[in-house]
């Protein structure tokens, strides 16, 4: 049996071909019905190394699939290109966001790129999609990540 790490190079290999070509868009509104799903990016970069991020990553499978990673997933100092992002599902009488980003004005010591972060893009993504913090009428966290929290 392949390796996890194997295993999960080989599923965003096929589902990023899609994104590769450009036929899968994650940064547009997604309407279905009267119900609309808003991204709301508040950082894009990279973030993490490849090899510290995922520890069973071994630098031979990096090297091997290196020719579709860059520079989309990885950059040239092989640290992995991350969308920090949450999504608004605006519906005819409520706005549920699903996660809320790493958040404004937290510590965050282990990771200074968070480090009481002070940034005005999580608001400017909410304007995009015509609502402000006080629209907001729930939150869901799907996991309990730095961040996905803020």
């Amino acid at each position: 049996m392949a390796s996890l790490s194997a295993f999960c190079i080989d599923r965003l290999k096929r589902s990023s071909q899609n994104w590769i070509k450009g036929t899968l868009d994650v940064s547009k509104p997604l309407t279905l019905g009267d119900i609309t799903i808003h991204p709301v990016v508040e950082q894009q970069g990279a973030f993490f190394d490849a090899l510290s991020f995922f520890p069973k990553l071994s630098k031979e499978l990096l090297e091997e699939n290196r020719s579709w990673l860059k520079p989309e997933f990885v950059d040239a100092q092989d640290r992995l290109v991350l969308c920090i992002q949450s999504f608004v599902i605006k519906m005819p009488r409520q706005n549920i966001l699903i996660d809320a980003c790493v958040g404004n004005h937290k510590p965050r010591p282990t990771r200074p790129f968070w480090n009481m972060l002070n940034s005005d893009r999580f608001e400017k993504g909410l304007a995009d999609a015509g609502l402000t913090v006080s629209d907001i009428d729930y939150v869901m966290c799907t996991h309990l990540h730095t961040d996905h929290v803020g």
